[in-house]
């Protein structure tokens, strides 16, 4: 048995059991925190999502086309205090449910209230917004975890300033290390170009991301089909419900961000130069194949479900079938039986010395001769 399909095996208890009752208290708990904005002046600072324990950690990436400054854990105080020398600067948040602390940072950079409570609400669809100072864009980050084999689900918030671009995350580790990676190594052009540049090279990062988290659903709808086609047990049709409720959350984060990709690349964004736009133009064909794969795995995964609709009755079929065969052999011998069973003295057969053994040759040739005529019609 190979790794797959162990994890497979052990997927109903803990999709069925355990992750819709954490999934239930989870979404009570979203409520309860969004009860909160209820009756608030707009812009107030309330976390909406899940409580963390993730502390509270700023990291920074400046550089320029030859020089690369990463400091991480800093203070709130190092990145209002930057200096003003000409570096492309990457500020990185994680923790954003330390409401007050991501309002100081807003406060400080001149973030509008609404756009400060568009980050916190971790609820929320795609959006983007160009605003006179800044870009902000806001989409969901899709990752998937092996451990647990499920889909990790976190929005991240962009910041685009002239010299500065802030990402806004949930919780520690994200998918941008690539992107860290090819800062450090000072290859390509990702530090020749501005701070769009980057920010398109994060959001290709999430979209491609999304085929990653794709893949690892085709790996289990196809491993599904086979234990269908050989087995088609009950936990297997379970399993393609909840694989189904969980391909819809996706579809509700890749399909806004279509429109946000559009707008990136569209409209006449001063922050984005044209330059860029040729980029994101990329960006938005991987979001419309993105797309296709989600569309393609819903199908997948109705034509799955009738599939083992037909592998059910089948076998229902086969066991009819078998019951039909017994049936029609049995019941003549039942008749045979029932006729010698009477208890009239004048039956020739009952006084007859061979007439034990012609009872038991008349039940086993009508029984062959029942098979005889199953065969030749081939019904069996």
């Amino acid at each position: 048995m190979d790794k797959l399909t162990k994890k497979i095996i052990d997927l109903p208890k803990r999709l069925l059991v355990e992750e819709p009752l954490n999934l239930y208290s989870g979404i009570r708990g979203m409520f309860r925190e969004s009860s909160k904005i209820a009756g608030l002046p707009p812009g107030s600072a309330v976390y909406t999502g899940f409580r963390k324990d993730t502390p509270f950690n700023i990291d920074l990436f400046s550089y320029s086309e030859n020089t690369l400054e990463e400091k991480n854990n800093i203070s709130i105080e190092e990145i209002i205090n930057l200096p003003k020398d000409g570096n492309f600067n990457w500020i990185n948040i994680e923790g954003i449910h330390h409401a007050e602390k991501v309002k100081e940072i807003c406060e400080a950079f001149g973030i509008h209230p609404l756009t400060m409570e568009d980050i916190l609400s971790v609820g929320q669809r795609p959006q983007i917004d160009d605003t006179e100072n800044y870009l902000f864009v806001a989409l969901k980050m899709l990752q998937f975890d092996s451990k647990k084999n499920k889909t990790l689900n976190e929005q991240v918030s962009f910041v685009l300033t002239k010299d500065l671009l802030i990402t806004f995350q949930e919780r520690k580790g994200d998918t941008f290390e690539a992107v860290r990676n090819r800062l450090r190594a000072g290859k390509g052009r990702i530090r020749k170009e501005g701070l769009d540049y980057l920010l398109y090279a994060l959001v290709d990062t999430v979209v491609d991301h999304y085929f990653i988290v794709l893949e690892k659903f085709g790996d289990i709808l196809e491993e599904i089909e086979e234990r269908i086609m050989f087995q088609g047990q009950k936990r297997d049709f379970d399993l393609l419900y909840t694989l189904k409720r969980e391909l819809i959350h996706i579809r509700r984060s890749v399909w806004p961000l279509r429109e946000v990709i559009s707008k990136l690349e569209r409209d006449e964004i001063k922050l984005i130069r044209k330059h860029t736009r040729l980029y994101i133009r990329d960006v938005y064909d991987h979001t419309i194949q993105a797309i296709d794969s989600v569309e393609t795995y819903r199908d997948f995964i109705s034509s799955l479900g009738d599939l083992y609709q037909s592998v059910i009755s089948n076998k229902l079929n086969q066991v009819m079938k078998t019951l039909t065969i017994f049936s029609v052999i049995f019941i003549p011998l039942t008749f045979i039986a029932g006729v010698y069973g009477i208890n009239f003295e004048n039956v020739p057969e009952f006084q007859w010395e061979y007439g034990y053994a012609y009872f038991w040759s008349l039940l086993i040739g009508m029984a062959v001769i029942t098979l005889g005529i199953f065969k030749y019609k081939k019904w069996m």
